[in-house]
């Protein structure tokens, strides 16, 4: 009787973990994952030709992509120094430009990236002395320097990003959920990308599962395996 006992429980036992497991996986498997919700969209980065164009950096398949989710490169941020993200594909290049301008064309921030290994994603953080103004678009553009006579769309890539203010209610959701997942999420749901992102970036290590939902989220499928290397520069 007692070894029918001990098997009756084992069984019982086994069947609760067998129920329990599935639950575990569900909410380590990234169910409430970070959306950008009504996002356009964008086209996967289209295929360059081996090697490159004439005159081109790019060695792979993809050609240089900012992490946008539209294919107008149009962005929202509320930050005085957003940072920029951009995948660098195999390349020639020895450095990137980046320069970021006013709307009427003065330039305001151009810097020279060292690219020390490629095929991965990297941060760009503007200059200590550029904060951006509510309510102002700037134009910003990212290229792989090879020949300088030569700038094509594999390695080259551009947009706009508008720093925009917060209403009262987001601002007070912010507060009171100090956690970065709970912060990217109400950002996500504003509609403001870049800080969205900037924050999804610092959690990819620990949660992979919210990075890859966010850039599948806007079509950006193919960088969700690219190594992300962060700067603080």
């Amino acid at each position: 009787m007692n070894n029918n006992y001990q098997q009756n429980k084992h069984k019982i036992i086994l069947a609760i973990l067998v129920g329990i497991i599935p639950l575990i996986e569900v909410f380590s498997s990234g169910v409430n994952a970070i959306e950008f919700p009504d996002a356009p969209k964008r086209d996967a980065p289209k295929a360059t030709a081996a090697g490159g164009r004439r005159g081109g950096c790019v060695q792979g398949n993809l050609p240089i992509t900012a992490l946008t989710p539209s294919n107008d490169n149009y962005i929202q941020t509320v930050s005085n120094q957003p940072q920029f993200f951009v995948y660098i594909p195999p390349t020639k290049a020895k450095f990137a430009q980046f320069i970021l301008r006013e709307e009427k064309g003065k330039d305001l921030d151009i810097q020279e990236i060292k690219i020390t290994e490629d095929n991965r994603i990297i941060n760009i953080n503007l200059s200590d002395k550029i904060k951006l103004e509510t309510d102002k678009k700037y134009i910003w553009e990212i290229s792989l320097i090879c020949n300088p006579m030569f700038i094509n769309t594999s390695n080259h890539t551009k947009g706009i990003i508008e720093k925009v203010s917060l209403n009262e209610e987001t601002k007070k959701q912010l507060s009171t959920n100090l956690e970065t997942l709970k912060q990217a999420e109400i950002y996500a749901k504003q509609g403001i990308w870049q800080d969205t992102l900037s924050l999804v970036a610092t959690m990819k290590e620990s949660q992979p599962q919210q990075w890859q939902e966010l850039l599948t989220s806007v079509g950006l499928d193919s960088l969700i395996d690219k190594p992300l290397i962060l700067s603080n520069d």
